[in-house]
């Protein structure tokens, strides 16, 4: 792990330029359905707390002069943005990507469903600061994530009642039309699952990456 704010913030700032062209992209490019993507939110949600990290980094090296440490800043937020980022570019590459053609290779494509998830998640690995996640920290991750499932329906039901012309099932596991109710509850399930194992995974790297280190840390003392 990188334990200077220095690099931190020249990391972050490209990150925050790869973001910008992202967002950019999606507004040019909005329309009324441009909001019913998770891949939209969850990278607008990545851009939004990335200028939160950056600001607070920046305040960090240029006024308080403090070129060491780590991100300790939004912690729990970041959590939810790192879960959702990263079920973004693992659903796309495993479930949804089409190898086959043209449109997968699209550099717009190609950075919103692999290169922001990838470069926040290392942002995680190299920049944060380990041992501050609580066990039922990824219980708020994951309850913030799932609440996009509610959102697409009560968007339906909207749509519906107003016959509107919009795209009403992003995604095809959750196509009720199609799939039916039940169908859809068993693509619910296993999502809900998803978010869990990746939440907890990211905890337990967290929780032992910590206690790896402190243990290194007692016997150098002792030594």
């Amino acid at each position: 792990m990188i334990n200077n704010r220095i690099v931190s913030l020249i990391y972050k700032s490209i990150l925050v330029t790869v973001c910008l062209i992202c967002n950019y992209n999606f507004l040019i490019d909005f329309s009324g359905d441009t909001l019913l993507y998770f891949t939209v939110l969850s990278n607008i949600l990545v851009f939004i707390v990335t200028i939160m990290v950056w600001i607070k980094t920046i305040k960090k090296v240029v006024c308080e002069k403090s070129y060491e440490g780590k991100n300790e800043n939004f912690l729990i937020i970041k959590g939810v943005a790192t879960l959702c980022i990263t079920v973004t570019g693992l659903v796309y590459a495993f479930l949804l990507a089409e190898y086959n053609t043209k449109a997968n290779y699209y550099s717009h494509n190609l950075m919103v469903h692999y290169i922001v998830p990838i470069l926040f998640v290392l942002d995680y690995f190299l920049f944060d600061q380990k041992g501050k996640t609580k066990w039922y920290h990824p219980l708020i991750w994951i309850g913030c994530a799932i609440l996009y499932i509610p959102y697409v329906f009560i968007r339906v039901a909207i749509i519906n009642a107003t016959s509107s012309s919009l795209t009403r099932y992003p995604y095809f596991f959750l196509n009720a039309a199609e799939l039916g109710v039940g169908g859809v509850a068993v693509w619910c399930v296993i999502l809900v699952i998803v978010f869990s194992v990746i939440a907890y995974a990211y905890y337990i790297f967290d929780y032992f990456y910590n206690k790896k280190k402190n243990n290194i840390e007692v016997t150098t003392i002792s030594d």
